[in-house]
């Protein structure tokens, strides 16, 4: 079994986000026909899209060099210009999470995308003449450094949070969309059938209905699946993936135990709540149920955001009474 090996490599490969994809070949198909780089372009969407695998295949499809940063690792400009001064021609800078930029950081990248330049802070050496006067040999100049074209590749789960500058400079901005169950079943059998794991079309769908519309959670829930099967000496089957998920606590639609702790507060308060009374009543970060909770809920119609707080919608005191009948 290959748990590493089941990323796409090519477009073909690739499931779902066709306009993204289709938008992505086209810039490909014309670089090459040119012979030039493709041109500066953003990603956004929700952790777990696929933003970093279409940007690893964009790379493989132009048998580019690909280097990979992450922006709350670029702390310092210098950490930038150093790594934009070593490019080489048509490599793909590749920059995950780039609302995270600091300004000073983020400033560095207006001149390399718009102009092809950098300008650098460098010391020079004075001479003997300096060191025997005992007075410092090296002094400060700044020097632009023309860039080989090169490709930037931006990505952001809060593109609301992309600075306007920044922003004006990416010639594409390529959004990703929740996927489909009927994707997720695919992604899920085709990663199984790298990983050597024998899956059933219908236990596919089982294990993408839980995927929350997000590829890496699917997949994570495979994997989850296999170590169960390993563990209990079991094949993929009905019971088994079954006894899987409740033991995670993960039910059909693909709610965890504390999105239902969240809808059990909100269906019993019946009136809107605010986001810190609720992070205290669970005992957790209201990040943490912002940025990993809430999205899901509200897209799939269970609550909604009200001016003093957040709502339960009626389908939230469907699952929570059924829930209690069901006990």
């Amino acid at each position: 079994m290959n748990e590493t090996n089941h990323r796409p490599a090519s477009f073909a490969e690739y499931v779902g986000q066709t306009q993204a994809k289709t938008v992505l070949q086209i810039l490909c198909k014309s670089a090459k026909k040119k012979g030039t780089s493709i041109c500066h372009t953003m990603l956004s969407g929700r952790p777990g899209l696929g933003k970093t695998t279409l940007c690893r295949i964009l790379a493989n499809e132009m048998g580019s060099n690909l280097i990979e940063l992450i922006a709350s690792n670029l702390q310092d400009p210098q950490q930038l210009t150093a790594q934009l001064a070593g490019l080489q021609e048509n490599d793909i800078l590749f920059i995950d999470e780039i609302h995270s930029l600091p300004r000073a950081v983020e400033e560095i990248l207006y001149s390399a995308m718009e102009d092809g330049r950098i300008t650098m802070v460098v010391e020079s050496e004075y001479g003997d003449l300096m060191k025997n006067l005992g007075m410092s040999s090296k002094q400060t100049r700044t020097v632009t450094l023309d860039l080989p074209p090169f490709t930037f590749i931006g990505a952001t789960t809060l593109a609301g949070m992309v600075s306007a500058p920044l922003r004006s400079r990416f010639i594409q901005t390529l959004d990703l969309e929740p996927y489909a169950i009927d994707e997720l079943k695919q992604i899920v059998q085709n990663a199984s059938s790298k990983m050597n794991f024998d899956i059933s079309p219908t236990l596919a769908i089982e294990v993408a209905k839980r995927a929350r519309n997000t590829a890496r959670i699917a997949l994570g829930h495979l994997k989850w699946i296999i170590e169960y099967c390993i563990a209990t000496d079991s094949s993929a089957s009905t019971q088994t993936v079954t006894e899987a998920f409740i033991l995670k606590g993960i039910d059909d639609n693909g709610l965890t135990k504390i999105d239902r702790s969240y809808l059990q507060l909100l269906v019993n308060a019946k009136s809107p709540v605010g986001l810190n009374s609720i992070a205290a009543s669970l005992g957790e970060s209201s990040q943490t149920l912002s940025e990993s909770v809430e999205p899901y809920l509200m897209q799939e119609g269970y609550i909604r955001r009200a001016n003093r707080g957040r709502v339960a919608e009626q389908k939230a005191f469907n699952l929570i009474l059924k829930m209690e009948v069901c006990t």
